[in-house]
Order: C-alpha cells, then sequence, then structure tokens
C-alpha cells in the first residue's frame, strides 16, 4: 500500500467531487469517465504491497531454560508442621455500665438578717485598774452655768445624737477610720445599762487600741465620752 499515491489520487477524487457536485444537471460524461480513472488510481494506491522490513541482525538468544540435575543430599528434609489451633473467638464486649446523673444541684438556703452584734459582757471596775492617763479622760466635773447643763442634757440614742460631720471625725480619729466598727460601738453602747458598763468597754476595746490620749486624739476622745455619759442620765 502506497499511502503517498493514495493521498494524491484521494485529493483529486475530492477535487473533482467538489467541481461536480456545483452543477449536478449538467454533469458530462467525460467528468464520469475522469472521476472513475482517479478512483481505479486510488484503487491500485491502496494495493500495491509494501516491501517487509529486513530481517533483524540481532543475535538470537537462546530461551530454553537449564534444568539442573538433580543431585542426591542437595535437597532440603521436608519437616512436619503442625496445623495451627483453631483460632477462638473474641469474647463479647460488655457495654459500658449506664452513667449514674447527678442530682441537681440544690439552691443556696437565703441568708437571714445578720443580727446586731451582741452586748459585751461588762467588766466590774475592780477587776483590772484602769491606768491613770486613761482614767483622765472620763473625768467629769460638775456643770454650775446653766450653758453648761444644757450642754449635758440627756440623749436616749447615740447614732441620732452624733451629727454626719461628727460621725466621719470621730470614726477617723478614734476609730482607725472604720466605719463598721464606729457602728458596732454606738450600736453596743446604746443597749448598756450605766456608764461604768460603757466605761469599761471603751477602756478595754478603743482607748489603747486607737491611742486616744494622744494630744491630736484627746478633745475628740473627751467630747465622745460625754456624748455617751449624757446617754445614761
Amino acid at each position: 500500500m502506497d499511502l503517498l499515491k493514495a493521498k494524491i489520487y484521494l485529493d483529486k477524487v475530492n477535487r473533482e467531487f467538489g467541481r461536480m457536485s456545483k452543477d449536478p444537471e449538467n454533469i458530462a460524461r467525460i467528468d464520469i469517465d475522469i472521476m472513475l480513472s482517479y478512483l481505479r488510481d486510488l484503487y491500485d494506491a491502496f494495493l500495491t504491497t509494501v516491501p517487509a522490513p529486513p530481517p533483524s541482525t540481532l543475535p538470537k538468544t537462546d530461551t530454553r531454560r537449564t534444568v539442573k540435575p538433580d543431585i542426591p543430599g542437595d535437597q532440603p528434609t521436608p519437616t512436619y508442621t503442625p496445623p495451627a489451633p483453631p483460632t477462638q473467638a473474641a469474647a463479647p464486649v460488655a457495654p459500658p455500665p449506664p452513667q449514674e446523673v447527678p442530682p441537681p444541684p440544690v439552691p443556696p438556703a437565703p441568708i437571714a438578717p445578720s443580727a446586731p452584734p451582741a452586748q459585751p459582757e461588762s467588766r466590774r471596775d475592780t477587776d483590772v485598774p484602769i491606768p491613770p492617763e486613761i482614767e483622765m479622760l472620763f473625768e467629769h466635773k460638775e456643770a454650775k452655768e446653766l450653758s453648761e447643763k444644757l450642754s449635758e442634757a440627756p440623749i436616749t440614742d447615740l447614732r441620732r445624737a452624733i451629727s454626719l460631720n461628727d460621725r466621719l471625725l470621730l470614726t477617723r480619729e478614734l476609730f482607725g477610720d472604720n466605719s463598721q466598727l464606729f457602728e458596732t460601738a454606738i450600736h453596743t453602747l446604746n443597749n448598756f445599762a450605766g456608764f461604768s458598763q460603757a466605761k469599761d468597754y471603751l477602756a478595754q476595746n478603743f482607748v489603747l487600741t486607737f491611742d486616744w490620749t494622744h494630744t491630736g486624739r484627746l478633745e475628740s476622745a473627751k467630747k465622745f465620752i460625754k456624748l455617751v455619759r449624757r446617754r445614761y442620765k
């Protein structure tokens, strides 16, 4: 088969066919003969035998398998292998135990309102003697003038008798600027039966602790003790 010639005649056939298809009603006999001639040439080109390739010059490889003769003693002696024991089926896995659901948290109990501080037990003056410098704070002179007597009128509630400005001053100078401690002291003093209990309470808990005998606090301390004394008249 000559593909080059076949390609030439095929182009001629296509070209002639295109020319004939433009005017199919006026195709002459000579046009038909030319087309048949091209077709015969194309047919002959496909029938041309292509020469076979020359034989290969590569040396032939002997593909025959060399069989090694059996020599006694070369083969290993077969050993007996016992069959493997049957595999035991795995034990079924037990399902995990059900988890216990913790009970819902119990809401905290409502906090009861705090009770007022307990009234401290009074100490008798004869238990422990009060130092002279502290005793000086509690000295009292009888009022002689009318104005002095009016300034020592009895009061029923220390909390109401102390103004806001005096409360801030006394808290800062006599109670270490601790308003809660001041309120506790006023509540306790309001519940004593007499001045002797109040004197003992102040001497034990505040006079030495906050140094009421200091020069800068002495005036405020005497003013406060005077108010406390009026509570028990």
